[in-house]
């Protein structure tokens, strides 16, 4: 519940004196302090805690690792939950290989790893350490001075980027993190425009630091002035070269399920008069908790293949005691059939009937289409068991063929 002092607190934290859980017990100790519970988290977190059971003869507390699904904590699995979060710097992983890269001052390059990692002292910034100090802007007084506010969205940051002439796409997008805006920019500009876009942003930063530790407000011709003086060919252009980033593809990737559901995802393939199956779960996460690969000595139609996969999925949730399932296929016609089922009399929409009676067992059940590009993992498994043509059962050792692929969907 985020602890007693934490952000599910609905009163003042100074009134609450409770420290440990056991002092929201009542007096006898065998129940919960109800009044004092829905006062301090208020009724709907407050009955959740209540309808907790309070069992004096239970066996002793343990520590539980969450992302293991035994609760065992090993070095594998702490290794394959961190390396995710850490490979490559993470989302802005391509931002820090190209900053050291610019064609520009050393200075300017330290300005804009800094930039990047958001830790130049912003009004915002000062006020998350200092109490009661002011985070409101000192150069518009409007609103507050987030990085982004500084260098962009500031009445007077904004009077030198136009000035420039600076493409409208980068004026005007909703960006709420610098990194975000300078990676928008590598998309437009080559390495030499690029270079001169930090070197205005640079001039704008100091420009705001004039503003503030010497009480002179510079005009915005006289910042961009000092910014092209920095440059023999300043341009903020591309002429020939190619931007430094490609454009983003709008392809889709697969993407993680809510907190606390397991995802599993699914494919079959029929190939030499046998019908091949592969799934794969996953949590939150993206950590990988298990799988299966199997085949049957049957040459089947490729939606009853799937509707085989799609059982082994259920069973294999089931052996495991998941009670929150999200099944996902790249077979629309199954995903229909399933969402179609009270009206289909055929043959397969009985089977499906039988499927669906298996999950019952399920606090929650979900089952979605996903484009293929979202069912790499399974696809890229299935075919290694037609390969291989051989069963498995797997749970954090998964196959080393669909290592990369799982880290991608997990970064991404």
């Amino acid at each position: 519940f985020g602890g007693l002092s934490g952000e599910s607190i609905c009163i003042d934290k100074s009134l609450v004196k409770e420290r440990v859980v056991r002092d929201l017990f009542n007096e006898s100790h065998d129940g919960w302090d109800k009044d004092r519970v829905m006062a301090i988290y208020g009724d709907l977190l407050g009955d959740q805690i209540c309808n907790f059971p309070i069992l004096h003869d239970a066996p002793e507390d343990r520590r539980i690792w969450f992302h293991n699904p035994h609760g065992v904590f090993t070095s594998k699995s702490a290794y394959s939950w961190l390396l995710p979060k850490q490979i490559g710097f993470g989302a802005h992983r391509i931002f820090w290989r190209i900053i050291w890269r610019l064609k520009t001052l050393t200075k300017i390059c330290i300005f804009c790893w800094r930039l990047g990692h958001n830790i130049l002292p912003t009004y915002e910034k000062i006020s998350s350490f200092r109490s009661g100090f002011n985070d409101t802007c000192p150069r518009c007084g409007k609103d507050k001075e987030t990085l982004i506010h500084a260098l962009k969205d500031c009445p007077m940051a904004r009077k030198v980027l136009e000035v420039g002439g600076l493409d409208n796409k980068l004026l005007d997008g909703n960006y709420i993190n610098c990194v975000d805006w300078i990676e928008g920019a590598a998309r437009i500009l080559d390495i030499k425009a690029l270079s001169d876009f930090i070197s205005v942003l640079w001039n704008v930063w100091n420009s705001r630091n004039n503003k503030i530790f010497r009480g002179v407000e510079e005009e915005a011709k006289v910042t961009w002035d000092r910014a092209t003086a920095l440059s023999k060919e300043f341009r903020i252009f591309n002429f020939l070269e190619d931007p430094l980033l490609p454009r983003k593809p709008e392809k889709k990737a697969w993407k993680k399920s809510h907190q606390g559901m397991i995802k599993i995802n699914f494919d079959a393939s029929v190939h030499d008069k046998k019908t091949f199956y592969s799934l794969v779960a996953r949590d939150a996460d993206g950590v990988v908790l298990g799988g299966r690969t199997g085949f049957v000595n049957k040459e089947m139609h490729i939606e009853w293949a799937e509707m085989q996969a799609m059982e082994e999925s259920i069973n294999f949730a089931q052996s495991n005691n998941w009670k929150n399932v999200e099944l996902e296929s790249d077979c629309a016609s199954l995903v229909n059939r399933f969402n179609k089922r009270q009206e289909d009399l055929t043959m397969a929409g009985h089977r499906l009937w039988d499927i669906k009676k298996q999950s019952l067992f399920l606090n929650q059940f979900n089952f979605c289409w996903a484009p293929r590009s979202c069912n790499k993992v399974a696809d890229a498994l299935c075919t290694w068991a037609r390969t291989k043509s051989c069963c498995m059962v797997f749970n954090m050792d998964y196959p080393s063929c669909i290592h990369e692929i799982v880290l991608n969907d997990a970064i991404n």
